[in-house]
């Protein structure tokens, strides 16, 4: 009996003296496979002058299991941390709430109990409730309600809002968000600044240059030290084709040489540029269908002819004079 008054007595003693200041504890799956995330969810609601402070778990969370007949076991069996704990502040007003949680799992299958965690509150510690969590080996029975949300309340005492008392707890903050502001937004305009003077020096390639940058890069593939001498001829000949079908806007990529030499000569290109072109080609043809083996140097040379054909039939490039 002496026990039990002491209980009552406590019990008086510790009472909250409004219901404005809450504890809120909640677990987002009460039930879960082992192994499987469940989420445990802290929220204080409070008055916005006053001051949380909480000390959080870095890689388990105690737990007591229940035997068969209701107790608690003597052991502390560890929950792992899955993710690091974190907190957020929500401010409404003369009102702000506090947001903390845990991602969780058990390695071992059981009915847990987990203990309220303690938190700081205007220095006066206050306790959440005990949580409970049922972690088994197989999936649960789909057509019972195993995710409910469990959750439980403590009143924690008004108190008068005090400006001075404000400053002096968030003093630093005070002075630090302004001055982020302030860094973010002259950042930000440096990098504008610097993304259009990019996009006003960055300017698109010419068609002569494209085609240039092409060749060079098929002779960088060497596709006839690779058995592919076929198509090596194959590209040079479409990157002409296109290149010529560009530059004075007729269709040659389903023409043959000699209907290319004829439509080039109408273009008005002179007689030693329009049989080059056809000397190139016409290589070409001749590995694709008479299976022609060239030599590395006159592979190379059929390149080299090509860039000087697209160099002679370009426009003169004055983007660089002043």
């Amino acid at each position: 009996m002496i026990l039990k008054s002491l209980t009552y007595l406590i019990v008086l003693l510790t009472a909250p003296l409004s219901m404005s200041q809450q504890l809120l504890v909640e677990i987002s799956n009460d039930a879960i496979l082992v192994g499987e995330p469940t989420t445990l969810k802290f929220t204080v609601k409070a008055e916005s002058q006053d001051t949380i402070k909480f000390n959080p778990k870095q890689k388990e969370i105690d737990a007591r299991l229940m035997n068969q007949n209701g107790g608690l076991a003597m052991d502390i069996t560890p929950l792992e941390i899955v993710y690091p704990f974190i907190d957020t502040f929500i401010f409404n007003g003369s009102a702000k709430k506090w947001k903390g949680e845990y991602a969780l799992t058990s390695w071992e299958p059981g009915n847990f109990v987990i203990p309220g965690a303690t938190i700081l509150i205007n220095d006066s510690t206050y306790r959440f409730k005990d949580i409970s969590l049922k972690c088994s080996l197989v999936a649960q029975d789909t057509t019972m309600d195993i995710y409910e949300i469990r959750e439980g309340y403590t009143q924690i005492p008004d108190k008068p809002f005090s400006f001075v008392e404000f400053v002096s707890d968030n003093w630093l903050w005070l002075i630090i968000f302004p001055i982020a502001i302030m860094v973010f937004l002259i950042i930000r305009k440096l990098r504008k600044r610097e993304e259009d003077d990019y996009l006003e020096e960055v300017k698109p390639l010419s068609l002569k240059e494209r085609t240039i940058l092409a060749i060079n890069s098929l002779e960088k593939e060497e596709l006839w030290a690779k058995d592919k001498l076929k198509e090596h001829f194959i590209e040079l000949s479409y990157i002409l084709r296109s290149y010529l079908t560009s530059r004075y806007s007729i269709s040659l990529l389903d023409k043959t040489t000699y209907e290319i030499k004829l439509l080039l000569t109408k273009q008005g290109l002179n007689e030693e540029t329009v049989d080059v072109i056809a000397r190139i080609l016409s290589q070409s043809d001749m590995v694709k269908f008479a299976k022609s083996k060239p030599d590395v140097i006159a592979i190379i040379r059929q390149s080299t002819l090509a860039k000087q054909i697209i160099a002679e039939t370009s426009p003169l490039d004055f983007d660089n004079v002043d």
